[in-house]
């Protein structure tokens, strides 16, 4: 009488080995995707000189004090194609021949886009942007003198339209 004796099978042919095998392969195969992304990818948000920046930020605000007691504003209109740029202002003075218009991504550095926009008339300006517009769902938009004396700002979604208003009062309820 012949007993029959299992035949072992080598390891690497068995199908629960590699099953187990799979997960961490895995995590070191996903592992390695992230550190080569990170490594190749710059982020532009990160800054090492905190208290400048923030001294820089006390800057902003005093030119927006500024805009705002020369009584500027301004309404931003975007030509069908994005590239185009008229603006129309309103001020207690006369402003200078030339302006800068800014907009500005909230997270990538290098989608912002600039204009140099030019004196057509008295309150009328115009001019194209740098580069093309890319997709976003938010902006910061400011418009600024080349002196850097003054800016008014505001925030746009491009699905609210072409046309952004800057330096507008925030109205208040009131009781």
């Amino acid at each position: 009488m012949q007993l029959d004796t299992p035949v072992s099978r080598p390891w690497y042919k068995e199908p629960w080995v590699w099953f187990l095998i799979s997960f961490p392969l895995a995590a070191v195969i996903v592992g390695s995707c992230y550190i080569t992304t990170a490594l190749k990818t710059d982020d532009g948000l990160v800054t090492d000189d905190y208290y400048n920046k923030g001294k820089a930020i006390n800057m902003e605000l005093r030119r927006n004090t500024a805009a705002a007691a020369l009584g500027i504003t301004a309404q931003v209109m975007l030509s069908s194609d994005g590239h185009s740029i008229t603006v129309n202002t309103t001020s207690k003075q006369p402003l200078p021949d030339t302006l800068s218009l800014k907009l500005i991504h909230p997270a990538q550095d290098d989608y912002d886009a600039t204009a140099d926009l030019h004196k057509l008339a008295a309150n009328q300006y115009s001019g194209s942007l740098n580069k093309e517009l890319v997709k976003a769902n938010h902006w910061y938009v400011q418009l600024e003198d080349k002196g850097n004396q003054w800016r008014v700002q505001a925030e746009w979604k491009p699905e609210q339209g072409p046309v952004i208003m800057l330096g507008q009062p925030k109205l208040e309820a009131v009781d």
